[in-house]
Order: structure tokens, then sequence, then C-alpha cells
């Protein structure tokens, strides 16, 4: 009937109507899916693949080598070679297992891999296998292996160790120059000598590695990759050379420990250049950052004693206030009124009569300061600042000491008169040696320099800016000062006739200075001259501090002057002289 049929109209009406209502809920539910997607995947995708990549990305710095330092002559000093350090993930090395060629178990976990690893490390095997023991996933089990052996540890394919590619310190030469060339801490950073004073040169910039992990913090095999290159550091040229500087540390150390001294030091420069060509300290350690050794040449300071005669002989000599060959009446002992006790020479003698020269080459206490009054205090002062004394040098190297001089208006008494011949003032021995290459210069003052030249990072290479050369006295008063040195060594009165070199004309001063070390009295032997003087190449500081055997600078520095001077020239090719000196007389 018709009302059946209605109802079953009805309700087909109502069964489309929610059909099409579900139909569009679904269209709907997909169509914010798709819209989602398109979010995921386009608009958000890289942002959040980006996010996942980081997750399960980790990254470290990759070591940049250290630049190097070498000699004048290009052998190596210092450099860096190329290490691994080895860790170990102590959560995988449980699941490793070691299989023969055919497949079949050898052994398994952190004891079969302690007992692979250990010949290879040079480590207990026990102890190793301790190491591995833990719930950490990365631990240095050894550091700075070398390349050979990493590769025989990379051949294992052990699931759970793992390596850090980082860079050793070297020092090829051992103890050569040890001081000078300084150290690095355990951080890599210069911590003494050349080492900490051009540490931001020789400091490469790390690079970056990344690598991919495991949910377990575990560094998946071949994920490693370097995303930044490292870039090594730059080099520094040192002027000095190395086989000479062995050759002059092995007979430092064996006069030191002759005449029983404290320490010893040795500078030999360059007249004409300036440049250091030896720095050597007496009993040098090959550089260890747990044992920082002094440069005893540049932060080390002591009374010249009568090497400061030069100073006053030459001041005098440029002042026009003597010669050569003036004559001076010379006593044992000056009772001046402001001096405060008795000046007196070294040695007991009787009245003499001496030139200026008889007086530098006997090293008369009494006729240098005869020599010094013909002349105003702030003049011999002048010519004492001119000469580099009380300032630094600007030796490249830290810690350099000014030394000690005070002003001619602050010398009181007794220090107006011991100035005149190497007391109550300080100097290093860097400054010592610059001071004899002043004279053998024409009495031109150029800056010391240790330093030859350096490389920066992207090659460029620079050289050390030195200062203006000075004109520290006139040309002929520095000869002349020059030919007064000679009869230090090759007159009967003078001191140092055990500095004499075969074929080569030597120009020389001694020097023994009074000290207090520790509340004792102590000794400072010094000697200090030019070779050769006709055609001057070499200015050298010797010097032994607290000699307590034979320790007056003739028996002691003298004779190792004599010995470093006949090394140098041969080691260097420096020509014989040609003449023989044509010497002033030291008497009348």
């Amino acid at each position: 009937d018709s009302r059946q049929v209605t109802r079953s109209r009805v309700r087909m009406d109502t069964v489309i109507g929610r059909s099409r209502w579900i139909l569009f809920a679904i269209i709907g539910a997909l169509s914010l899916c798709v819209v989602r997607l398109v979010q995921l995947q386009i608009v958000e995708g890289p942002t959040l693949a980006a996010q996942g990549q980081r997750v399960r990305t980790s990254s470290t710095s990759v070591a940049a080598a250290r630049g190097s330092i070498v000699d004048a002559t290009g052998v190596v000093l210092a450099n860096s070679i190329q290490t691994y350090d080895i860790a170990v993930n102590q959560v995988n090395i449980g699941s490793y297992v070691h299989r023969d060629d055919d497949g079949n178990e050898v052994g398994r976990g952190p004891a079969e891999a302690a007992h692979q690893l250990a010949p290879l490390l040079g480590m207990d095997e026990s102890e190793l296998g301790g190491m591995m023991l833990g719930d950490s996933t990365y631990v240095y089990l050894k550091h700075n292996v070398d390349a050979v052996t990493y590769r025989e540890i990379r051949k294992l394919d052990i699931y759970g160790i793992e390596w850090e590619s980082v860079f050793e310190r070297e020092y090829p030469n051992g103890n050569v120059a040890a001081p000078v060339i300084g150290t690095v801490d355990a951080g890599g950073k210069g911590s003494s000598g050349i080492e900490a004073q051009f540490d931001t040169l020789l400091t490469g910039t790390p690079g970056a590695q990344a690598f991919e992990i495991a949910p377990n913090g575990a560094v998946m095999p071949g994920g490693k990759r370097t995303t930044v290159e490292p870039k090594d550091g730059g080099s520094v040229e040192l002027t000095l050379h190395a086989d000479l500087q062995h050759q002059v540390q092995q007979l430092l150390d064996t006069r030191v420990a002759k005449h029983q001294a404290d320490w010893g030091t040795v500078v030999i420069e360059d007249v004409a250049t300036g440049h250091v060509l030896v720095m050597a300290d007496s009993n040098s350690k090959e550089p260890d950052n747990a044992n920082l050794q002094k440069v005893h040449a540049v932060q080390d300071t002591f009374e010249p004693g009568s090497v400061g005669k030069l100073i006053t002989v030459g001041a005098a000599l440029n002042q026009g206030t003597i010669t050569p060959t003036s004559v001076f009446q010379v006593p044992y002992a000056l009772d001046l009124p402001d001096a405060g006790g008795l000046i007196t020479d070294f040695h007991q003698h009787d009245g003499e009569t001496l030139t200026a020269t008889g007086i530098l080459a006997e090293s008369s206490n009494t006729g240098t300061v005869l020599i010094g009054q013909t002349m105003a205090d702030d003049q011999r002062y002048s010519m004492m600042r001119a000469f580099g004394f009380g300032q630094e040098t600007g030796i490249e190297l830290p810690g350099e000491s000014a030394g000690l001089l005070r002003s001619s208006d602050e010398w009181q008494g007794r220090d107006r008169y011991v100035t005149m011949f190497g007391q109550a003032y300080a100097i290093t021995a860097i400054q010592e040696a610059s001071a004899l290459a002043t004279i053998a210069n024409g009495g031109v003052r150029i800056s010391p320099h240790i330093v030859k030249s350096w490389t920066n990072a992207d090659g460029t290479v620079e050289v050390p800016e030195g200062t203006q050369p000075v004109q520290v006295m006139e040309a002929g008063t520095a000869s002349q000062l020059l030919t007064m040195m000679e009869s230090v060594v090759e007159d009967k009165l003078g001191t140092a006739s055990a500095s004499k070199v075969p074929g080569y004309r030597v120009g020389v001063k001694t020097g023994t200075a009074e000290t207090v070390i520790d509340g004792a009295s102590g000794l400072i032997s010094t000697t200090a001259g030019i070779i050769p003087v006709d055609a001057p190449r070499l200015a050298i500081a010797v010097i032994l501090y607290n000699p307590k055997v034979a320790s007056v600078s003739s028996d002691s520095s003298a004779p190792l002057f004599g010995d470093i001077a006949r090394t140098a020239v041969s080691n260097l090719g420096i020509p014989a002289s040609s003449g023989s000196a044509n010497l002033y007389p030291t008497t009348p």
C-alpha cells in the first residue's frame, strides 16, 4: 500500500543522507590528511628533516696541526705528528663477537677485545679489559697512538672501538735550544719560549667532523665525515744554527760541570745582521711542559764586572778625553773621600805606569776609575743607555729582563766609581752580546733577533720589524776600542790569553764580579769578545754563574770562549785573518 511505500522511501532517503554525510566526512578527513601531508612533506619537511638529522647526528672538532719551528738552515726543531686517541663504547663492546675467517667464533665481549688490543697498545690485558666494562658510550683507552698501530687496530674491526685523529708535538733534535723553543701544555697551547711567543700563529684552526649515532649512542659504522676542513698553523724560522747550537751546548755543559757552576749561558750574534746564531743554556732538557726551562740569556741578570770597562773606556775615547796611548799612573788602591772605602785592583801590585790600552788589558779597577774621572757621570750613563743597558732588547722571547741601571743622578757614594768597572748595575747575556756586536759594527747598534721570519697559515711570509740602527759611538772610536781589546788576548799583561784562536785575530774582555747568592758569597765569570777583529763576524758572550773551582774568568769563561770561538768559525766557514794585529803599546 501507499503508506508502506512512503515509509520505504523515507528510510531510503535517510540511508542516502547518512551515506552522503559519511562520504563527506571521509572526504573531509582525507582532505585534512592531504593538507597535513603537504604541510609536513613540503612546507615543514626541510625543517623537520634537519631536526631529525640533528637528533641522530653528533659532531666533534677535527684537530689542526700546530705549525713547525725550524732553524736558519731548515732543520726542524719542533713539529706536529698525527696520532690517534683510541676509545671504547662500553655498551657496544659487550655485543662484540670475534670470528675467524671461516666464521667460527673465537671469543666475545670485552675480554676478547682486550686480548686482541693489549699487545698493540702495550697495555696489561686485564687492566685494559677492566677499562671496557661499564655503561659509558665513550671512554678513552690510550692517547697518542702512532699511525702504524692505529691501522693495525682498524684492521681488527672490533665493534665498539672508536678513534679520534689528533696531533702530538715532537722535538726531533731533543734538547737542542730547548729553552728557546719552549713547550706546549696539555691543551696544545704554548706555555714558554717561542711556542708561547708565537702561539697564535702556530695554532691551527680546527675543522669539524659529523657522524650519525644509533639510539644507544654508538657511532654508526662509516658514518663519520669531515664537514669543515682544518687549517694547519703557520711556521716560525729562527736565526739559530742547530748544529752549532748543539756543539756549543756540549762545550758549555762540560765547563759548567768542570767549574761546578750553578749554570751557564752563551750567546753568539751575527755582527752585521743582529741575528742570534746560538743561544745556549747549560743542562738543557728536551721540552716538557711539566718542567719549564728558563732562558737564562734573556731572563737572568748579572753584574758584568770588568766587561763593563769597555763602556767606560769607549765613552772616554768618544768624548776625546783619552786616546789608546794616554798614560796613567796606576796605584793598587785609591782612597777617594766619597767612595766609602778603598778601591783596589784584583791583584796586589806596586804603582804602575800604563797606557789606557794597558789598563784595559790588565783589567785594572783603579786605572779604569782614573779614566772614568776624565768625564762627567752623565756622559758615561748616556753611553750605557745607548748600548742598550737598562732596557729590553726586544728579542722575540717572553719574559725578557731589562736589566738594572739607575740614572747617574741616583748614583751615591761608591756607586759612582764601581759603575766604571761593571758593578752596581746588571745586564743580561743578550745585552752583553749586543753591546759587543755594536763595537764590532763600527759603533752602530742593531736590535738582536732570534726569529728570521714566519709564514702565516695563508702562506704569506713576514719578517720582524727591527728598530732603526743607532750610531752609539763614532766609527773611529769603535775601531780603536776593538784594537785595544786585542791586547787583552795578545799582550803579556792581558787576562784572556786562553781565548786565542789560531789564525784569527780576537778582541776580548774578561770580567769577574762578586755577588751574593742565597746569603753566601759567589762569583760571576764572563768573557765577551769579537772574532775576527780585522773583519768582524761574530760577537760572543759567555757567562758562568757562580763557578766554585778555578772560578776567575781567565781560568774559566776565557778558555770556554776560546773553545766556542774555534768551533764557531769552523762550523760557519769564516775565513782566517789575513794579517797580524798592529797593537797599541800597553806601557809608555
